[in-house]
């Protein structure tokens, strides 16, 4: 529980993030015949994904752990450029600091699959240095959102943005307004003059920066331990998280012994975009106070999150929640619900639902939970956000944060699962669960509940249960405070 409390912590944090915006593009298929031209498999495509890669990838990585985040990039005027925007404001990352260039193709790496299998990739994109003028408008947007930033993350991938004035503009941001930043390049070397908080290499880039050959296995674990200090003092930096896949991470902090964190192995296949969400993880951490070994212990939990899925993909917040807690009643994302309930239908159990805020758990949702769960086999809670409850109870609420009524809730015999909505209602989440009985409590009527023609139009039932007289969250609340207005000052 150590550390949720940093995941709570940044969720307050602005995270400022640079570096080359690339589009991810999947083109899945199936392949049974070979063509005639050459001996190679024809793929008949039948679906095709676009996401956020690159530094856009770290971007949506933040964005999905909760923080917020300006995103700084350079883009050509192209269509790969409105595709890549598209996916950017779909998860709610606004594209108002995307530079696009009539000078520059949008860098685009596309692969073609059949049947999971992947078969080819395809890159294409401007990789030179930004010209002047475009320079000068990365630098206006640095020097207009550095200030007001919690944290900068850099994801280079020597794309021409993190050009010698980027960086000797970031250099001069840093001294001026010191923060957490975090460094993820193929030229570590270039960011020495910056007051660097960690900066996360892989194996080929370490030992490039040591100037060593490279090694095999387990051999290469006790080979940069070896070099860890040398590494700190090259770049300048206070961390260092060493990636070497199959042999997991290794963690170099000023005056700490070396921290190997173990690996979770996964084919090369899933591993896509697992250092972009690395670093997201650990930026946030030690933006929210989280010491080295915690704050990467921390970034490997989110980086094992998404090597599970296929693709380049992000990290969630409940989903690293659930991960550092180990609450199997905590449902992790909308697709893993699906999942559950299928297998529930499969048993033919009945599904029971309701939701609510639940900020002080008192006898009332004891009792009205515990009647609820009696009405089937599976009681389902929905739970509103803190942002949620703020907007419908005012801005002194929640007393308990989301992780917090998560994990008490799931601490109930009669609760099957607990799933946080953000939304006003919660009826997005309805369409998924398509409950066989939704259930309120008696200080609701059906008709004040605009869940209910759903319910009803999906062949559902809606059950209002007894209200516990005399006891509620915001009685409990204003009795609180009422007490605590009564006191003596000291």
């Amino acid at each position: 529980m150590i550390a949720q409390q940093y995941l709570d912590k940044w969720t307050n944090l602005h995270v400022l993030a640079i570096g080359e915006a690339m589009l991810d593009c999947y083109l899945e298929g199936t392949s049974n015949r070979l063509c005639r031209e050459a001996p190679v498999p024809i793929v008949d495509i039948s679906s095709l994904k676009d996401v956020p890669g690159g530094a856009a990838n770290t971007a949506a990585n933040i964005a999905r752990l909760g923080a917020s985040v300006s995103f700084l990039s350079v883009i050509g005027t192209d269509l790969e450029g409105d595709r890549l925007k598209r996916t950017l404001q779909e998860r709610g990352i606004s594209t108002h600091n995307l530079i696009a260039s009539t000078q520059r193709q949008t860098l685009l790496k596309q692969r073609i699959s059949s049947d999971s299998q992947l078969l080819l990739r395809c890159d294409r994109g401007s990789t030179e240095n930004i010209d002047p003028q475009i320079e000068n408008q990365l630098i206006e947007n640095l020097n207009r959102l550095y200030p007001t930033c919690d944290a900068t993350v850099i994801s280079d991938y020597g794309g021409g943005i993190l050009t010698p004035r980027i960086i000797q503009t970031i250099a001069q941001l840093q001294t001026q307004y010191p923060r957490t930043i975090v460094v993820d390049s193929k030229q570590l070397k270039n960011f020495q003059s910056v007051n660097i908080t960690a900066i996360k290499p892989n194996y080929q880039q370490a030992i490039q920066l040591l100037e060593i050959s490279a090694l095999k296995g387990k051999e290469r674990i006790q080979q940069i331990v070896d070099r860890g200090a040398k590494l700190l003092d090259l770049i300048n930096t206070q961390l260092a998280a060493v990636t070497l896949d199959a042999e997991g991470a290794i963690i170099f902090e000023r005056n700490n012994p070396p921290y190997i964190i173990p690996s979770h192995p996964t084919s090369n296949s899933q591993a896509t975009g697992a250092g972009d969400t690395f670093v997201s993880g650990l930026t946030l951490a030690l933006a929210a106070g989280a010491a080295g070994k915690l704050a990467a212990s921390i970034a490997s939990a989110t980086a094992a999150i998404v090597v599970t899925q296929p693709g380049t993909t992000t990290c969630s917040l409940s989903a690293l929640h659930q991960s550092l807690s180990g609450n199997q009643k905590l449902v992790v994302s909308r697709e893993s619900l699906v999942t559950s309930i299928q297998e529930h239908r499969n048993w033919k159990h009945k599904i029971v639902f309701t939701n609510g805020c639940f900020d002080l758990l008192h006898l009332g949702h004891v009792t009205y939970l515990k009647q609820a769960k009696q009405l089937g086999d599976i009681l389902i809670v929905g739970v509103n956000s803190d942002e949620s409850i703020r907007q419908l109870k005012g801005a002194n609420r929640p007393v308990n944060c989301l992780s917090d009524r998560l994990a008490i809730l799931s601490a109930l015999e009669s609760v099957d699962y607990v799933i946080p909505f953000a939304e006003s209602t919660p009826s997005e989440l309805i369409k998924i669960i398509r409950p066989d009985i939704y259930v309120k409590g008696g200080d609701y009527t059906p008709e004040m509940l605009p869940e209910v023609p759903l319910i009803e139009e999906l062949g559902g039932e809606v059950k209002i249960l007894p209200y516990v007289s005399n006891i509620s969250t915001t009685a409990i609340v204003n009795r609180i405070y009422q007490t605590f207005s009564k006191l003596p000052s000291i």
